[in-house]
């Protein structure tokens, strides 16, 4: 994108005037390039960062009406205004963003205000401001501005969903501006809250769920049995002791015993001296074994207790996820075990050896012993871990695998699956699976329209990088025009003879993949095509691929393929990135956003995202098709892509739920890489039958797979289902046991 401005850290002072068309005049901090005349987008290079905004005449005090449209790309769209006085105090706002870019927010500017900084996004990106206003609005403007705000919230959120956000039936006519200020916290870019923020919201009870807890347990029958163990493995654990204690004390539920036995009949927690519970963790372990009989496993998120006895530092985590398992202990001993599992995963270990056991290795031995009915999540931070003591636990922990045997190589030797591990700088694991001797031809199914450029190099990547030779490739031609396109396709679909490959320029390494050439001019169907090429194809796997891909790992295949050959498992997918190496897709999730979206998007390329998952292989919802692989038998059994409802767009998401409701996994794999130019076949244009063509796939979308969107469960329900980016829910879908 050109004519980007450079928009500096807030502490840079020295400005440059731009006036916008609104009357607002926009003023960036000077930086690295160069802002180009006519242009209204900003790129923001540094963080804190602000536009400062000026005015023709006096600022209208007190209450006023702030409108604009604020276009964003980047990870964090949390934005703020600040409001300088004369007298050097500071008052921030938050500002509630809609999905396509709309601002308009009431604000109770102070007096003698002399400054007016936005800061249009937290994180490093870019921006485009459209049209902005600020003026003075009357009493009754303002009531009514607040109830066009609120009252839609009425129709669209559920009951449990308002009262979750904390607006009541009542509250709009109690308290409108307290309504007005909730209903801004469903807006798609809400700034986002802090944990501490969030916890005292939805982590902590009040007296009332104390006393629905109590008689929920009352009248119970067949309660089960909690057996503690707190295995002591220093003389600094003695120190934290007192603090496990105190908080088993604490818990609502009473059935439970500290032991140093393990009773089969019974669920068993393993504690670290200094963790601790929340006083209701206990209740919701047992109402979970009570509502699922088949379960032996549940993990709860945790979270840790700073210094100044703060909450800080969730770890919000996906549902059972076997491949993200075998990638980093991202359960930890947040965990009830059902007591035959434990002990039969213990074989010939006694309790006490719990002290010396690496987590990460015993919840291997636990899972392989399961089936993932039996494996449970629940969606709360119910465990608490001193920040000191995790600490201490993780370095430990990292120390134990430099000298110990790899608990991942262990665990895959102990169930036959043939692969080398090794681990990673930030002490994860990758797990190479070896294709052993049998390594099933791939056919690459390839759509294009004419932009040679970006054609010749995604073919020439494939030649010239990949290691991986029992391929062909499939070129689907959709109407390309251009004599250049139409000759290069006209040469690659002749070298598909032995005798023309021997000549051909692409024909420099010895095993050079049959290219064919297939040509379809009718109007663009994105399905229609790849399922043209399914049928054509040889491969006992296809993976489907843009033409504006490039291949960076030489041994994309191999990675992809040794996953796809794992039991269970119906489609892979890899890691894209953007032209300037930001990430593109780091797999996809499903409700979130509204209804499919990536990952990570806009990441450095090495940053490690959420809980390090940017960089973790493991189980997700759907990855895009812009690389992606499958069985081609699978392909064909559930009908390939849908071309009558999802011609364009969603049609991967939709087949990557099929698969998943067939029983089978989809994999997301960092190690497969790939630069993805996005979509420059077609263009970014748009016109009113792509916005109609685009309605209708949302719609089926949300018809076909609503139930879905309500829960990911690769995503957690406590993070935004507003926007995908891991940022705190203002009202979590979480179902609390007792309400």
């Amino acid at each position: 994108m050109s004519g980007h401005a450079s928009l500096a850290s807030a502490r840079q002072q020295t400005m440059t005037e731009r006036s916008a068309p609104s009357g607002i005049r926009l003023h960036e901090a000077k930086g690295a390039n160069v802002f180009r005349s006519g242009t209204k987008v900003w790129k923001v290079v540094d963080t804190p960062a602000w536009i400062e905004l000026t005015w023709p005449g006096s600022l209208p005090s007190e209450w006023v009406l702030l409108r604009g449209r604020l276009l964003r790309r980047g990870r964090d769209f949390s934005a703020r205004l600040i409001a300088e006085t004369e007298t050097g105090a500071s008052y921030t706002y938050d500002l509630p963003i809609s999905l396509k870019g709309t601002l308009l927010e009431l604000i109770r500017l102070p007096p003698n205000t002399r400054h007016l900084r936005l800061q249009p996004m937290n994180s490093i990106g870019e921006c485009e401001l459209h049209e902005w206003t600020v003026r003075p609005v009357s009493r009754l403007e303002r009531i009514a501005y607040r109830w066009r705000r609120v009252l839609p919230v009425y129709s669209k959120l559920s009951r449990q969903q308002r009262q979750t956000l904390g607006l009541r039936a009542i509250t709009p006519l109690l308290d409108l501006k307290k309504a007005y200020r909730l209903a801004g916290n469903t807006r798609f870019y809400a700034p986002s809250l802090f944990y501490e923020q969030w916890f005292d919201l939805f982590g902590r009870l009040k007296e009332s769920d104390r006393r629905r807890i109590r008689w929920l347990i009352r009248s119970w029958r067949n309660r089960p049995t909690f057996d503690i163990l707190i295995p002591n493995s220093s003389t600094d654990s003695d120190a934290m002791l007192p603090q496990t204690l105190e908080s088993l004390e604490r818990q609502l539920y009473p059935d439970f015993e500290i032991t140093s036995s393990i009773n089969e009949a019974n669920w068993t927690l393993i504690l670290k001296p200094g963790t601790l519970l929340s006083e209701h963790a206990l209740y919701w372990l047992a109402h979970e074994i009570r509502s699922t009989p088949k379960a032996r496993l549940i993990y709860c998120d945790h979270d840790d207790i700073q210094s100044d006895g703060s909450h800080g530092d969730p770890c919000f985590k996906p549902d059972w996820s076997p491949e993200l398992l075998r990638s980093t202990d991202y359960i930890g001993l947040a965990t009830a075990f059902h007591g035959a599992v434990l002990k039969d995963a213990l074989d010939s270990e006694e309790p006490a050896h719990l002290k010396n056991m690496d987590s990460h290795d015993l919840l291997l031995r636990v899972t392989e012993r399961l089936k993932g009915e039996e494996i449970r999540h629940l969606a709360a931070p119910l465990w608490h871990f001193p920040k000191m003591q995790h600490s201490t636990i993780q370095r430990n922990a990292q120390d134990e695998y430099s000298v110990h045997a790899n608990p991942v190589q262990a665990h895959l030797d102990r169930l036959g699956v043939e692969a080398r591990v090794e681990q990673t700088p930030r002490r994860h694991f990758r797990v190479h699976y070896a294709l052993s001797n049998h390594q099933p031809r791939v056919s690459l199914l390839i759509p294009t329209r004419d932009t040679l450029d970006y054609l010749r190099r995604c073919i020439e990547s494939i030649l010239t990088r990949t290691t991986y030779r029992n391929l062909e490739i499939l070129l689907i031609d959709n109407g390309s025009v251009e004599s250049e396109t139409l000759a290069y396709l006209d040469r690659l679909g002749r070298s598909c003879t032995d005798e023309d490959r021997r000549t051909s320029a692409f024909t420099a390494n010895r095993g050079t993949p049959r290219i064919r050439v297939l040509r379809d001019d009718r109007p663009f169907n994105f399905s229609a095509l790849n399922n043209l090429a399914a049928r054509h194809a040889t491969g006992e796997a296809i993976c489907l691929l843009n033409n504006d891909t490039e291949v960076i790992t030489p041994d994309w295949i191999e990675v992809l393929l040794g996953h796809l050959i794992q039991s269970g498992v119906g489609v892979v997918g890899a890691k894209l990135y953007y032209s300037d190496g930001r990430i593109q897709h780091a797999g996809d999730t499903v409700g979130p956003g509204g209804c499919a979206h990536h990952l990570h998007a806009f990441l450095e390329r090495e940053e490690p995202g959420y809980g390090d998952r940017a960089i973790l292989a493991q189980d997700l919802s759907a990855v895009t098709a812009a690389c992606l692989m499958t069985w081609r038998n699978l392909y064909l059994d559930l009908g390939g892509l849908d071309e009558r409802n999802l011609p364009v767009a969603f049609n991967d998401v939709d087949y990557c739920l099929r698969v998943r409701e067939s029983g089978r996994r989809v994999i997301w794999t960092p190690h497969a890489e790939l630069y993805h130019h996005e979509s420059v076949s077609r263009g970014k244009g748009e016109n009113p039958k792509k916005v109609k063509r685009a309605a209708r796939e949302l719609a089926y979308m949300r018809k076909r797979w609503g139930h879905v969107m309500q829960h990911d469960p690769f995503y957690n329900q406590n993070l935004s289902y507003q926007r995908p980016d891991f940022s705190l829910s203002h009202m979590p879908s979480v179902t609390r046991p007792w309400l």
